[in-house]
């Protein structure tokens, strides 16, 4: 009986696998595999929807939320949003209408009526690395800091 069992999930790991590699290869033959396409692991493109989260200051402790679409040129710096302080390293950051943004963030609108760009810093612990890996392919590898030191 037992030899009779393991023979059993042999074949239908067995059936598994072979209907694993026709897939593969008829996705191949199609041109439709992910290897061809490029749709498929590290650094695709994020749909719109996709959350990427967001702070005003490097370290501050309030996290929001905007979606990929509302984020606007991604670039690495070292001065933060809002209070314009100069970050220990460079950290990428972008622009989005403060209306976008859920959850609570370093900004109030006084200085100004809504909806207006504010720059917000994108920190990697916070994101997917789907989102990430993607960012890393718009901005790049990090600059030194002494890009920035004449800044």
């Amino acid at each position: 009986m037992r030899f009779f069992l393991r023979s059993l999930l042999l074949l239908k790991s067995g059936v598994v696998l072979l209907v694993r590699l026709l897939w593969t290869v008829a996705r191949l033959l199609a041109g439709a595999h992910p290897l061809q396409t490029g749709k498929s692991g590290r650094g695709r493109e994020p749909g719109g929807r996709t959350p990427v989260r967001v702070r005003r200051d490097w370290d501050d402790h309030r996290v929001g939320t905007v979606r990929w679409s509302d984020l606007g040129n991604p670039r690495w710096d070292m001065v933060s949003g809002g209070t314009q302080t100069r970050t220990p390293q460079p950290f990428v950051h972008g622009y989005v209408m403060c209306d976008k943004v859920r959850g609570d963030i370093a900004h109030s609108c006084i200085h100004g009526p809504a909806p207006h760009n504010i720059k917000v810093c994108i920190v990697e612990k916070d994101n997917s690395r789907q989102v990430w890996d993607y960012l890393m392919k718009i901005v790049g590898a990090r600059l030194p800091r002494s890009h920035f030191d004449n800044r």
